[in-house]
């Protein structure tokens, strides 16, 4: 039998290639699927009221943060940044699914499997997806800027110069990823929390959470 020519071969895998969009409709697809053993409908929660619950809470996030900064050894290894989106990817935990800001709009996050109050993984899941890498770029800059002293103090003085321009480049370059990870997930979250009926964000869909009245 005569074998197959490499071009057939690599027609195959052309053909198994699947595009971007493709990607996201089967994504999206799963997540669907996924909700076929959810046991509460999620509402549609106007968007107002859901601007203002996250006002409320940046401005807890704020005090907290300027009260936690007046601590020695907080402002050392924190940043007010660093406490605020820390508060607000947890702040769904407390008052069962309600936090501060939901808590004063009347609205809550729920487990649409259970329909109890969300986990703490749940919790994590759905404000990550959002914060998570903020917060992660965040830290490495704290780091950075750390670490950078000590090893002043180990190297030769013609070495600082370069050092401090190779970590002010780094720092620079995580603050333009956290940048263009913002610009491209929080209008996605925003058009799907005004859009849909269901007012889930793709966090919900992730974490396998609702708002509900």
């Amino acid at each position: 039998m005569p074998r197959p020519s490499s071009g057939s071969g690599r027609n195959l895998k052309k053909t198994e290639k699947r595009s971007p969009l493709d990607l996201w409709h089967a994504f999206n697809q799963s997540l669907e699927e996924k909700r076929a053993d959810a046991v509460v409908e999620p509402e549609r929660i106007e968007p107002g009221r859901r601007v203002t619950a996250l006002g409320i809470d940046f401005g807890v996030g704020f005090l907290a943060s300027m009260f936690l900064m007046l601590l020695p050894v907080v402002n050392i290894f924190m940043t007010s940044q660093m406490i605020i989106m820390i508060y607000l990817i947890f702040r769904d935990y407390f008052f069962e699914g309600r936090g501060v800001g939901k808590n004063l709009m009347g609205f809550q996050v729920v487990d649409i499997y259970s329909g109890n109050s969300p986990s703490l993984r749940q919790v994590i899941e759905r404000n990550g997806i959002y914060l998570g890498p903020l917060l992660i770029c965040q830290v490495l800059a704290l780091l950075l800027n750390l670490l950078l002293p000590l090893l002043t103090h180990s190297l030769p003085v013609q070495a600082i110069g370069p050092l401090t321009t190779t970590v002010s480049a780094i720092g620079n370059v995580v603050v333009a990823i956290s940048a263009l990870y913002l610009f491209v997930i929080l209008p996605i979250e925003s058009y799907r929390s005004y859009d849909r009926e269901d007012s889930m964000r793709l966090g919900d869909e992730i974490a396998g959470t609702c708002l509900t009245n």
